[in-house]
């Protein structure tokens, strides 16, 4: 229960802007995209978390440690040279931050995709990235930093008296011989209902402060009223439903803990009620605090992406602290994506009123406001490199401001729109980026991607691959309507005309040439068409102690590589296919980028993997094709045992999984296997299977438990 909802809020930092801009230089920034670095990866994988720049490289963190969607590449993009440079892979689910740690360039790992044993630090010497697996027990390192001739870690840990008892409590310990080993130094209260993680570390005023948070699970009905509709999707266990909140003021009036030298000590640096979340910056030897305060807070980052504002449970404030007194600072705002501190400058990237700005002081006291165009819905990072802001976004791309220009009203950033962007997309769903949508494919359910460019002189180039349609909703703020334009589609002139009263170009190609027509459709008004590749007779859903979805989809990967047997585990399905039509977008939800792999053992092994698969907890037990089992269910799972099993022990058998239970073959089957790429992703394989059997009738499971007497 303990990692469910972790990350949920960790794109999220909270602080600031000021009740009225209208006394304040306000600037409309121009921006262009420099690059999509994360397009190779799954979608999931694509937000730009963190940009840091270092030594004349901004390095980029991205990925998603909630759906897991490691190991993860280091990527930088050379700033002299416009490339983009993979430099090391980090064994962890994702990139959520960078830090610099005595001078060095370090990764606290997040979400190691090894054993929870330890936790991983990477840290960036003159010969390369090194990495350092030495974090006892730390399943998620938040953050690192050095004080005193030490380094610390921030992490979220766990101890077990067996895999159905285990506590989760926020850890902080030192190293002295930087990272090879590690030392225990504080930890928050922990009990069976909560979580505790620590996550920032802040040195300040010669001082070491640490900032704790902690969530819960509760049911629908434990929530009063008013904050239900605000508490997201739900997640099951042992049949029920559960949502995760972040608990206000779980270590009582104390929000901080502070470390002099010689001891930890709880502090409360903010006297507010129902203090939830900290998040500290240091500027100019204060410490910045952004806090998130309200009751049944609960994850809100889908919310925000969804209605483009916070909840209204949720209340946030600014505050400055000098190492005796807390200030408030005057700012109004909803939400801060990112503080960014260069040199004597504080960087602000915050929402406000739906419009996202970048507010930047050096005394705290006068400021000055750049607004984003209104298109750039959102960003996640920033970084202000050579007088130019770098802005990551959620979709992949990363802007960089071009140029801005004043303005008198944040209704004039209303409209306005990215001058290139690159898109991507699988599903019709995803096809929309800034002004133009993939509307068809060439090969339905592969990548295809797309770049727009507005250039000077009314001058539009675009670029695809595998796009088959495309809709360009001109943006005509950015262009003069009176004279002609000339839109080119890979290396070809297509259209030279004035736009008139039209807002589109319907661009598709026909005979390998782009054939345009005119439109009125809008970026705002587009809607998606869905992709119905068959149907199922029957709804299969992924609830249950053994959900039929399992069954179809293990059925599905043994057929794909003609293999004997298909293993797969509970925590790999990640949605429902529907009753009726199933469309892309359906069976891409259930199984997202992963591909078929496959490995052969012997019957005998590989009942002793199931032995060890049906003692773990129901979210991490298989399902299958090709055999039959039943084991016998007991209340502590680690009395489980199989009471049959189809397998032949003296044969050999070809078993094809997904690469996500290939790569954590050792967690869910005890031990780990050679795989081979089966040579077709699992979306693929499921297209196949509707394009040979069109519906699915009945589904049959394989994999039974029988409760003990």
């Amino acid at each position: 229960m303990f990692v469910v909802g972790v990350y949920c809020f960790l794109f999220c930092v909270y602080s600031a802007l000021p009740e009225c801009l209208g006394e304040e230089p306000l600037y409309l920034l121009r921006t262009s995209s420099i690059g999509f670095p994360t397009v190779e990866y799954r979608k999931e994988a694509w937000n730009i978390n963190e940009l840091m720049e270092f030594n004349g490289r901004l390095y980029i963190g991205y990925g998603d440690a909630t759906v897991n969607t490691g190991p993860t590449d280091v990527i930088y993009y050379d700033c002299e040279k416009d490339v983009y440079v993979k430099e090391f892979t980090v064994e962890e689910e994702g990139i959520y931050t960078y830090g610099l740690i005595d001078g060095r360039l370090a990764i606290p790992g997040v979400d190691a995709t090894e054993s929870w044993e330890l936790g991983n630090m990477y840290v960036l010497e003159d010969t390369g990235w090194v990495k350092r697996r030495s974090i006892t027990h730390g399943i998620h390192v938040f953050d690192l930093a050095s004080f005193d001739g030490k380094w610390y870690a921030a992490t979220g840990s766990y101890f077990d008296f067996g895999e159905e008892d285990m506590g989760a409590f926020g850890v902080i310990l030192s190293s002295d011989d930087e990272g090879a080993s590690w030392r225990f130094e504080y930890s928050t209260p922990c009990d069976k209902n909560t979580v505790f993680r620590v996550r920032s570390l802040a040195v300040c005023g010669g001082k070491l402060y640490a900032f704790p948070y902690a969530y819960g699970s509760v049911t629908e009905a434990e929530v009063p009223p008013e904050y239900r509709n605000y508490l997201g999707e739900p997640y099951v266990e042992g049949g029920e439903e559960y949502y995760t909140i972040f608990l206000d003021e779980p270590m009582g009036a104390a929000d901080a803990v502070v470390y002099d030298g010689a001891a930890w000590e709880p502090v409360d640096l903010v006297r507010e009620p129902h203090v939830c979340l900290v998040t500290p910056a240091v500027f100019k030897d204060k410490l910045i605090l952004s806090v998130v305060q309200g009751e049944y807070v609960a994850p809100f980052s889908e919310y925000v992406s969804r209605e483009r504002e916070t909840p209204p449970y949720l209340s946030t404030s600014l505050f400055t602290f000098d190492g005796t007194l807390t200030k408030p600072l005057p700012l109004d705002y909803e939400l801060i994506r990112d503080i960014v501190v260069k040199e004597d400058v504080l960087l602000l990237l915050f929402l406000r009123d739906t419009q996202y700005l970048i507010a930047q002081t050096r005394d705290l006291e006068t400021w000055q406001y750049y607004a984003l165009p209104y298109a750039l819905e959102e960003p996640l990072s920033l970084e202000y490199v050579k007088e130019s802001f770098m802005i990551g976004m959620k979709d992949g791309n990363i802007f960089k401001s071009v140029g801005y220009t004043p303005i008198g009203d944040l209704l004039e950033a209303k409209g306005r729109q990215p001058f290139k962007f690159h898109g991507a997309a699988e599903l019709p769903r995803d096809g929309k980026r800034y002004w133009a949508a993939i509307t068809g494919w060439q090969n339905w359910g592969r990548l295809a991607r797309f770049s727009c460019e507005l250039k000077s002189s009314n001058v539009i180039e675009v670029t695809t691959e595998n796009v088959a349609t495309l809709s360009l909703f001109v943006p005509s703020m950015e262009i003069d309507r009176t004279e002609p334009l000339l839109l080119v589609i890979d290396g070809q002139e297509a259209f030279r005309d004035t736009m008139g009263g039209s807002t589109e170009l319907r661009c598709g190609q026909i005979g390998g040439e782009w054939v345009i027509e005119k439109g009125h459709g809008t970026a705002g008004k587009f809607r998606y068409a869905r992709k119905i590749v068959g149907r199922s007779a029957i709804e299969l859903k992924n609830t249950g102690d053994q959900p039929l979805i399992g069954f179809w989809k293990a059925d599905v990967l043994r057929r794909a590589v003609s293999a004997d047997i298909a293993i797969v585990v509970r925590s790999e399905m990640l949605g429902d296919l529907p009753e009726g039509d199933v469309s892309l977008e359906d069976i891409f939800r259930i199984s997202p980028g992963d591909s078929v792999c496959l490995f052969t053992m012997s019957g005998a092994a590989l009942r002793e993997m199931l032995d060890f698969n049906v003692k773990l907890s129901k979210e991490e037990r298989c399902q299958g094709s090709g055999f039959d089992l039943k084991y016998e269910e007991h209340e502590n799972s680690g009395d489980n045992r199989i009471v049959y099993c189809s397998l032949n022990s003296e044969a050999e058998y070809v078993v094809a999984v997904s690469d996500y239970l290939a790569l954590r073959a050792k967690r869910f089957l005890g031990q780990e296997v050679d795989c081979q790429n089966g040579g077709i992703r699992v979306t693929d394989a499921m297209m196949e299977w509707f394009s040979e059997f069109g519906t699915i009738e009945r589904v049959q499971a394989t994999v039974r438990a029988i409760a003990a007497e």
